[in-house]
């Protein structure tokens, strides 16, 4: 059997999975940087320490402007990956498979911590996306395809 000559639908489908999971993760982390003392406010409010002056409980806050930073360099990774999955390019595939997987991994650990409604639900559609790129990476048509 040959190999196609054309991108698959499962990787144009794939490949615009990603585009949008960067989409999402610069506006997650706009969120968080516009939205960071409230999200410190939010972790405050769940430790109970209300007897301690805020700043020492901020003290044991979650770097979120380091965790942001760390997820925006995971999405441009993804978005370099996502430029080249049409070029037939394996190791976009596995780039893609990886850095997917993580931020799947992530954004369950991120549930541990206290965050705003909207970034819980940026980060709900961006773990559903990344299974759906894995999925559709993963399909015969997208195997057939990085063969050749």
């Amino acid at each position: 059997m040959s190999a196609p000559t054309i991108t698959p639908p499962a990787v144009r489908n794939a490949v615009f999975a990603v585009w949008a999971i960067l989409v999402l993760v610069v506006l997650r982390v706009a969120l968080t940087f516009a939205f960071e003392d409230d999200l410190v406010d939010a972790w405050v409010e769940k430790s109970g320490a209300t007897s301690l002056p805020r700043e020492i409980v901020a003290e044991g806050a979650p770097a979120y402007t380091g965790v942001a930073i760390g997820i925006l360099v995971i999405g441009l990774v993804l978005a370099l990956a996502a430029a080249n999955l049409p070029k037939r390019k394996q190791w976009a595939r596995v780039v893609v498979y990886v850095f997917a997987s993580l931020n799947i991994l992530g954004i369950v650990l991120s549930f541990l911590a206290p965050s705003l409604v909207v970034i819980m639900v940026i980060n709900i559609v961006v773990a559903l996306l990344s299974v759906a790129a894995i999925v559709l990476l993963s399909t015969g048509d997208a195997s057939r395809f990085f063969a050749s």
